[in-house]
């Protein structure tokens, strides 16, 4: 579907506005928003070629080799990814890339508030609750982080590779080798050709358990 006929104000204002103020104001839930004294009309845009495009300049951004080629490509995404906020308002996904990229960048405040975004939407979404862990772990607060890869695992991500290995990876961090072992285990079985997971599995085994600090933590 081609976007055509959908503002009124031109395209190259309604980039510069978006440099100016972003984001801008949401004005009603008629498919207008409005920047300044301006109304936009979203309600023609093509979601899909959008989300494609965000996604697209995502990752370019994501490889850039320097931080201006990185700026310049994350602030594209952004602007796809809040135009698509406003064709699919009640959707997750918009809000999830824009709190992916705001942390990249290293805005927490956006980060943050994009993310509770989402979360106000669907609480248990697993996209959502699986990128939110990953926000958490580097910051190194690894039990909230565990509580949401959790919460992704158990609402739609129990048979995806990355959250078992995550979990996997997070437990053996916090020093509980038995479940560490059980996701271990479980990422092997998903997917037996992807990182050497045997020899991982193998030296957990050599460990004594009861040896380990964790098992006196929980004992406590």
């Amino acid at each position: 579907m081609h976007c055509r006929n959908w503002l009124r104000i031109s395209f190259p204002l309604l980039l510069v506005l978006m440099f100016l103020e972003y984001p801008p104001s949401l004005a009603s839930d008629s498919g207008y928003s409005k920047y300044g004294n301006f109304m936009v009309d979203y309600s023609s845009l093509s979601g899909e070629k959008l989300r494609k495009e965000g996604d697209e300049y995502f990752v370019k951004g994501y490889d850039s080799p320097t931080k201006a080629e990185q700026e310049k490509h994350y602030q594209t995404a952004m602007q796809k990814y809040y135009m698509l906020s406003q064709v699919y308002p009640a959707d997750y996904y918009s809000y999830v890339q824009l709190a992916r990229i705001n942390d990249e960048r290293g805005n927490d405040v956006l980060a943050k508030s994009y993310y509770n975004q989402a979360f106000n939407l669907d609480k248990r979404n697993p996209y959502t609750n699986f990128y939110f862990a990953e926000y958490n772990t580097k910051r190194g607060r690894y039990h909230k982080a565990l509580k949401y890869y959790l919460t992704a695992y158990n609402n739609g991500y129990k048979d995806n590779y990355i959250t078992n290995l995550k979990l996997a990876e997070l437990y053996e961090k916090l020093g509980d080798i038995s479940k560490a072992k059980k996701y271990y285990e479980d990422s092997y079985k998903i997917d037996p050709g992807a990182g050497n997971l045997i020899d991982k599995i193998e030296s957990l085994n050599e460990l004594n358990y009861e040896d380990h600090e964790y098992y006196y933590r929980i004992r406590e």
